[in-house]
């Protein structure tokens, strides 16, 4: 798919190479009908480079007026809030001022909600090429007796010469009610309505949902309005989660990487560039902000500032012990948990205990015959590697084909639960006993990182046998160095 040049990608080339936008009227006027030719059009400064393959399909959605309740969920710098909060009311304001004669840009404060009109504000005032083609319909800013100061209704509301209102709120103020004359809004854009401090606890992110459902939804026009919430997984309670279980949106998501390939190559070309923005980041935010995974931000069991990588492996794994924690899931069905083998090996450097774990672990739903051949085939290519594998209801099934098969196995007792588990190893991660592999293990890392938000966890209760399984067989208890 992303080899695949999009339209929008296609004319952005060709008009930048011949360096000759439609310089007659009647043409802009033609593009101008639909989302993605304004955005080209007299919007071009922010196509500073090759736009991304989802951008077609984004603006596609976001200019149909059909499309009345529109969920996006985007990369950090994916350019959702530049097409959904600056080019759609734009667009709506300039192009359509009769079907669109109230529209409310919602940010999640009152600074964020000014900066957005005033972006607005500035392209009517700026930009030579609206001014030429729309005429004088730059905004002035009239008072809004519901704000509560003078400098602030003149930060967020304006009325423009062609009759539309743009009038900005901020997360949790009111909405139901307003009307521009006789008109309700007819679009409203909510962008970015939570963040991280906001949805730690439920109370808040209670509050959002019922802010939305009672004040903004009621607030739009029955028959025409339109609805866009954008924002990016926070929390796997939070509202755009919530959000993603109402069938009356439609939904979009544009993680950073899909199945392996770069959603947007203009920016981010090539594997380098990824792995520079995740460690200019940090692997948590990484994560959360451009792959869109769920991940806590603290009370987490395993830290981000804990995990260790290597990227040489040392001369001692031969001779080190090897084994493979494994977590049984006997079913293919696509809402069944994975199959899960995390592999290792440990040995003693200068006196020191490590324990290096294997790059890219198996994860795969698996029937049970498939399970035992994996081991099989895994025990071919280390004979003297032992698997530990929990020993619990038809998981010892499993541990006796294995017996009879003549592999090293060992059954694994589970005592307490699976976070007490992870906590009563999680020291070898801080001390740095467990190693990681720089690429290959990034999947587990995410498990650890962000256990408890992550709907699998079955990486983690591999991992975890893992390591328990080492340390029985003779591993000393490592010390923890530098903790109070």
């Amino acid at each position: 798919m992303q080899n695949q040049p999009s339209q929008l990608n296609q004319q952005t080339a060709e008009w930048r190479n011949s360096n000759a936008f439609p310089d007659d009227y009647e043409t802009r006027r033609l593009l101008a009908k639909t989302l993605t030719g304004f955005c080209l059009v007299y919007l071009s400064h922010y196509l500073d480079i090759e736009p991304a393959i989802f951008h077609s399909e984004l603006l596609g959605i976001l200019g149909d007026h059909k499309e009345k309740m529109i969920e996006i969920v985007g990369f950090r710098g994916s350019a959702k809030s530049t097409f959904g909060s600056l080019a759609l009311p734009l667009w709506a304001a300039l192009e359509y001022p009769e079907q669109y004669k109230f529209i409310l840009p919602i940010a999640d404060t009152g600074l964020q909600s000014a900066i957005n009109i005033a972006n607005i504000k500035n392209e009517l005032e700026n930009n030579e090429i609206i001014k030429q083609d729309y005429g004088a319909v730059k905004g002035e800013f009239v008072a809004d007796w519901t704000l509560e100061s003078e400098e602030e209704w003149q930060a967020k509301n304006m009325l423009l010469s062609n009759g539309v209102r743009i009038l900005a709120r901020s997360r949790g103020q009111k909405v139901r009610g307003l009307r521009h004359n006789q008109h309700r809004p007819k679009l409203i854009v909510v962008d970015d309505p939570e963040d991280l401090e906001w949805v730690r606890t439920k109370e808040n992110r209670d509050k959002t949902e019922r802010w939305l459902r009672g004040e903004v939804i009621p607030a739009i026009d029955e028959l025409n309005g339109r609805l866009v919430v954008i924002g990016n997984q926070l929390h796997t309670d939070a509202l755009m989660a919530r959000l993603k279980r109402d069938k009356t949106f439609k939904q979009l998501d544009y993680p950073l990487v899909k199945d392996g390939k770069i959603m947007w190559l203009g920016k981010y070309p090539n594997q380098y560039a990824l792995d520079a923005q995740r460690d200019k980041v940090g692997l948590n935010a990484y994560q959360r902000e451009y792959l869109l995974k769920v991940v806590p931000e603290e009370g987490a069991d395993v830290h981000e500032d804990w995990i260790q990588y290597y990227d040489r492996i040392p001369p001692e794994l031969e001779d080190g012990l090897h084994g493979t924690g494994i977590d049984l899931a006997i079913s293919k069905k696509e809402t069944a948990d994975y199959t899960s083998m995390v592999s290792g090996t440990s040995f003693v450097r200068d006196g020191i205990p490590k324990i290096y774990i294997k790059p890219n672990p198996i994860n795969a739903r698996l029937s049970f015959h498939e399970t035992i051949e994996t081991t099989k085939a895994m025990a071919v290519g280390n004979p003297f590697g032992i698997f530990f594998v929990e020993d619990v209801q038809y998981q010892r099934a499993a541990i006796e084909e294995m017996e009879r098969a003549l592999l090293p196995v060992i059954a694994m007792r589970a005592g307490g639960d699976k976070r007490a588990r992870l906590r009563a190893i999680a020291i070898y991660i801080q001390n740095g006993t467990v190693v990681f592999p720089r690429y290959g293990c990034e999947d587990l890392l995410i498990q650890l990182l962000g256990f408890g938000v992550e709907e699998h966890d079955d990486l983690v209760d591999a991992f975890v046998y893992l390591i328990l399984g080492l340390v029985q067989q003779g591993m000393q208890n490592p010390e923890v160095i530098g903790l109070i």
